[in-house]
């Protein structure tokens, strides 16, 4: 199949194919990556665009390096990067004008993402520092969902999910400490792994305090591609764990006969969304049609774990980390971010430990769970909303989206988010994965298989599975 300028497809496997062939070059797949988003107009998804000739430049130097996708595994194959992270030359805002400046240095994610042969396009629009699971807490405009613009994209990285399901980019480096690149990946129909805490290096994003950084794919094999080029073990970061330097991630196959955890149905949430519970009970049949038999177990202690991440003294290390922002500009910052972070002030050091003493407690309930199943599988969200509901009740709201994702950072376990199909609405919800520290490759097995199982489309272009 010849490869159209308007529609086609920018899967990893799709464009490698191409390149190898000869069939496409770098440049024709950045020229029309720039045509699609100026047919789109005006997109609050993007903070910044590289200028179409830099980055057309950068697909030249590729083309003649010698070199291709068997030596650069992420070679022509365009990116979108999160405000958070700092290019040289380029503003960085984290989504606060107040806190927009120009980045003199590049973050080392981005640096190993383009010596891997990834081209940036530009820089994606996100909840505020990080802070949020709805996209709306930022001063850029809101992006929307691919599928209904009056719905929500999902945040924090609200714009990454919004350029990978539009076919603006093959993938979008994000962040995930409570869901961030989950969440938008479930609701525009994308694939999200959080990997285990520790495995990338944070770099230097002020917001960085033990959160993940992510990618926003159309498969789970790209995934694996563009994440395995920033795995390692960095010294300098005292988070930064020795595993790292001889972990290698990979997609285990999925055992023919496994057991998985669900929340009981006396535990679940959904918020009243019968479609997406609808959506759920179809994937537990799904997955026990695949081999599985479904373990349920009680939720509850687990969702009090997630509320611990903005509901507690845990809100301390999110201000620790932005002291100086908040202290400068922070009269300046979203209504929800402010509010937010200022309660962290009403928390004193007695209480982090009183906190820590009460997780450690919930991660030992998980943890029994884990010692009889393979995974644990739960919906990436409860529900959806749309923007307008979510200048209602943003915090409130904002908590609902994170009732099956905070907690998995704070436990320090791994996550994978992929596609579950679409309420009748044609709106898309997801399915989690969920596992121990280093069980990525389980995870990654467990969603390729449920994702291909599905049949459906990759984002919102209507492009089969490669």
């Amino acid at each position: 199949m010849v490869w159209s300028p308007e529609t086609g497809s920018l899967d990893f496997r799709t464009l490698h194919a191409a390149y190898r062939d000869g069939s496409l070059k770098p440049t024709n797949v950045v020229a029309a990556v720039y045509d699609r988003i100026a047919r789109r107009g005006a997109d609050p998804a993007w903070t910044t665009l590289v200028p179409r000739e830099d980055a057309l430049a950068a697909a030249a130097a590729l083309e003649t390096s010698g070199k291709g996708p068997d030596e650069l595994p992420l070679y022509g194959l365009t990116v979108g990067i999160k405000d958070s992270f700092d290019i040289a030359g380029y503003p960085t805002s984290e989504g606060c004008r107040a806190n927009e400046h120009l980045a003199t240095t590049t973050d080392p994610a981005v640096t190993r993402l383009t010596d891997a042969g990834a081209i940036v396009i530009g820089k994606n629009n996100m909840d505020q520092f990080g802070m949020g699971l709805v996209g709306v807490r930022t001063d850029y405009g809101i992006p929307s969902c691919v599928f209904n613009s009056d719905y929500i994209s999902g945040g924090s990285t609200s714009g990454g999910g919004v350029v990978v399901a539009a076919g603006l980019v093959s993938f979008a480096l994000g962040g995930d400490a409570a869901g961030s690149g989950r969440v938008p990946a479930a609701l525009n129909n994308l694939v999200g792994l959080k990997p285990t805490n520790g495995l990338v290096p944070l770099g230097i994003s002020p917001a960085g305090m033990g959160a993940s950084h992510t990618m926003l794919t159309l498969t789970v094999e790209d995934n694996v591609a563009a994440l395995r080029t920033l795995i390692r073990h960095d010294e300098a970061d005292p988070l930064s764990l020795p595993a790292a330097a001889s972990f290698n991630l990979d997609i285990e196959p999925m055992p023919e006969r496994f057991r998985f955890a669900v929340p009981s149905r006396e535990s679940r949430i959904f918020a009243g969304d019968q479609d997406a519970e609808a959506l759920f009970d179809a994937a537990i049949g799904r997955l026990e049609a695949m081999g599985g038999t479904a373990v349920p177990f009680d939720y509850a202690p687990l969702h009090a774990a997630a509320r611990m991440l903005y509901e507690d003294a845990f809100i301390a290390r999110r201000y620790a980390n932005l002291k100086d922002i908040y202290d400068r500009v922070g009269d300046r910052f979203h209504p929800a971010t402010r509010t937010i972070l200022s309660s962290a002030l009403g928390y004193s050091a007695a209480d982090v430990f009183v906190a820590q003493y009460r997780l450690a407690g919930y991660r030992k309930l998980a943890m029994k769970v884990f010692e009889d199943v393979d995974v644990m599988v739960a919906p990436t969200t409860p529900t959806t909303f749309t923007i307008a509901e979510l200048a209602e009740k943003n915090i409130e709201r904002n908590a609902v989206m994170g009732s099956y994702t905070n907690f998995v950072n704070l436990m320090e376990l791994c996550a994978l988010a992929v596609p579950n199909g679409f309420r009748p609405d044609g709106l898309a919800q997801g399915l989690m994965f969920i596992a121990p520290s280093f069980a990525d490759n389980r995870l990654l097995g467990f969603g390729a298989a449920y994702h291909r199982s599905l049949g459906l489309p990759m984002g919102a272009a209507g492009h089969p599975l490669p």
